[in-house]
């Protein structure tokens, strides 16, 4: 994947845009002070998309807010052919991979966590 320049980048918080299918990778910190500017980004560059892939092995710190902004990105609004959003999660760290199972996050609709040396599944389309 080729990184591009970030969508995003208050020296705290970096948010770049990422390869193909729709990627993004999200480094750095989400807490009280970059949150607004997270929701803004994201909402600016997945808006209307089907398939998002999002990559956090840089994430240092993220408070809830900032993870329940990013896990409402899957499912979304329902188009009219009964089809939603799906989020891909790759190399998620330790951390939130554990507060995803203990709120029960990582069971979202839409929602798929790749592990390590596992390629995520094409999102299924409609007839």
């Amino acid at each position: 994947m080729t990184t591009s320049q970030p969508a995003y980048d208050d020296g705290v918080l970096r948010i770049t845009c990422i390869g193909r299918p729709a990627g993004l990778a999200i480094a750095g910190e989400i807490d009280e002070y970059t949150y607004e500017a997270l929701v803004d980004t994201l909402r600016n560059l997945t808006d209307g998309l089907h398939e998002i892939h999002i990559n956090l092995a840089d994430m240092a710190y993220c408070d809830l807010a900032g993870l329940r902004a990013i896990i409402l990105l899957a499912g979304g609004s329902r188009s009219h052919d009964g089809g939603g959003t799906r989020l891909v999660l790759h190399e998620v760290p330790g951390y939130l991979k554990n507060i995803l199972q203990i709120l029960g996050w990582d069971t979202t609709p839409g929602l798929a966590i790749e592990e390590p040396g596992q390629r995520s599944a094409p999102a299924l389309s409609s007839p």
